[in-house]
């Protein structure tokens, strides 16, 4: 274990600053592309979210060892509507023809693009593109054993006085523990009236399934926290750590000091080194009700359900790759009371397919869609189905290869000041039950609402 320094020590900052400006005086100036110096560092504390910090961007998978903490931009693209794909890797490609990198310490590890995509394609919230891509002015990151940062300059803008700056203020902000005390939740809009209007799309859904218009469909539900005082990101975040290793952990700031944050169970797409893979993950059960494992594995509702996710992602991955594993049957994923089916997808890829040609063609796959792919989005389109902030999408991040790791986003809510939006949702198939469907929402809700301090804290 490498030893641990507090990112405040002046010392530290210091020799921080001495190096990097060595670093910038051998890189000489950067007119034509992005310039971008990575330094080790002694392991920084990185265990929640800071606070107070604008142009976030926090993703950890701890479970792989991994864990980025983006400020600022030296470089952004934003697109909406049909043509998003197209212009985000139009954007990564301009990058990429001109960025130059100086691993200082050898470390291995190349710089980054972080960013996020909505489920539709057009803008559907104001603090929210339809996708976005940026490089992020400085990086905290942790791979492993190895703790790093990474200066990035735009052309033409190598200034080592800003980008000490906002190292000095990343450092005060993770030297601030999460407050012990959470918010104290006032209110939850909805109730009655808005889980039987639920229900009642659920039923209308199930009919059309049984007349032959779609396989699958999923609905998604939204629930709204007042409390007495802001919400204290650093606190959610570190509880939902805590609980949910096992998850990808994830935090994106929005204007005015609003959060989308959550821990997503589900890995959308992740590439390395020409290998993909990809979680298929739908048919869930939790522990109220007597529910285990064995009966989840056994359900042939939430079978046929998983089995459609596996065949869409198979159907969207086999173009692409050169080879591609799908497993047989799908294991049972314990997360805190909630478990799931889950079967893991992985194949070699064709020369020149990066990350974002696969979010591409798998999203949005039927676990957070319905299949068939068009026919669901029709009815979801019909019945004005609105998805907020980026629930449902994806955030994650690349490298200058093209490759790296996207989650879904679920399990998440968009936190501003004292109010709070969270999003679960529930795939409906044939036989599906409105109120059992209605049930497993609250269970997805769960999570969050206790982090958030609006549950019951009851596993």
């Amino acid at each position: 274990m490498l030893k641990r320094f507090c990112p405040d020590d002046p010392v530290f900052l210091g020799q921080l600053e001495a190096r990097l400006a060595a670093a910038l005086r051998h890189a000489g100036k950067a007119e034509e592309g992005l310039l971008s110096v990575t330094l080790t560092v002694p392991e920084i504390p990185l265990e929640f979210l800071p606070a107070a910090l604008d142009d976030l961007f926090y993703w950890s998978r701890p479970s792989a060892g991994r864990s980025l903490l983006g400020l600022g931009a030296a470089a952004g693209a934003q697109a909406d509507g049909a043509a998003r794909w197209r212009l985000l890797k139009d954007a990564f490609a301009a990058w990429q023809a001109h960025w130059r990198h100086e691993d200082v310490d050898a470390s291995g590890l190349r710089p980054l693009a972080l960013g996020g995509f909505g489920f539709w394609p057009e803008r559907g919230d104001a603090d929210f593109p339809a996708a976005r891509l940026g490089v992020p002015a400085l990086l905290l990151r942790h791979e492993g054993d190895i703790s790093a940062l990474t200066f990035t300059f735009a052309p033409g803008a190598v200034d080592l006085a800003p980008a000490m700056q906002r190292m000095r203020l990343l450092a005060a902000a993770l030297a601030r523990t999460p407050g012990a005390a959470p918010a104290q939740v006032l209110r939850r809009e909805g109730g009655d009236e808005e889980a039987a209007a639920w229900q009642g799309r659920v039923a209308e859904a199930v009919a059309d399934i049984q007349s032959g218009c779609l396989d699958k469909v999923v609905l998604t539900r939204r629930v709204r926290l007042s409390a007495a005082r802001p919400f204290a990101h650093a606190r959610v975040m570190a509880g939902l750590a805590q609980r949910y290793q096992r998850c990808t952990l994830f935090g994106v700031a929005t204007p005015a000091g609003g959060m989308f944050m959550g821990a997503s169970p589900e890995l959308l797409a992740g590439l390395r080194h020409g290998e993909a893979y990809c979680d298929a993950l739908a048919g869930t059960a939790w522990n109220k009700g007597g529910a285990s494992a064995r009966a989840l594995l056994g359900d042939m509702k939430n079978g046929r359900e998983h089995r459609l996710v596996v065949q869409s992602i198979a159907e969207a991955l086999r173009p692409v790759c050169a080879r591609l594993e799908v497993p047989a049957a799908p294991v049972a994923l314990h997360l805190g009371h909630l478990h799931h089916l889950w079967s893991g997808l992985r194949g070699r890829v064709k020369p020149g397919i990066g990350l974002l040609d696969l979010l591409e063609r798998l999203h949005p796959t039927p676990a957070v869609g319905g299949y068939p792919r068009q026919a669901a989005l029709d009815w979801l389109a019909r019945h004005q189905e609105s998805r907020g902030g980026w629930y449902t999408g994806a955030t994650g991040w690349m490298d200058t290869a093209g490759e790296g790791e996207f989650a879904v986003a679920l399990r998440c809510a968009h936190v501003r000041g004292t109010q709070a939006e969270l999003y679960a949702g529930a795939g409906i198939v044939a036989g599906s039950e409105p109120r059992q469907e209605l049930a497993e929402t609250e269970a997805k809700l769960a999570p969050m609402l206790d982090a958030l301090g609006g549950g019951s804290g009851d596993e």
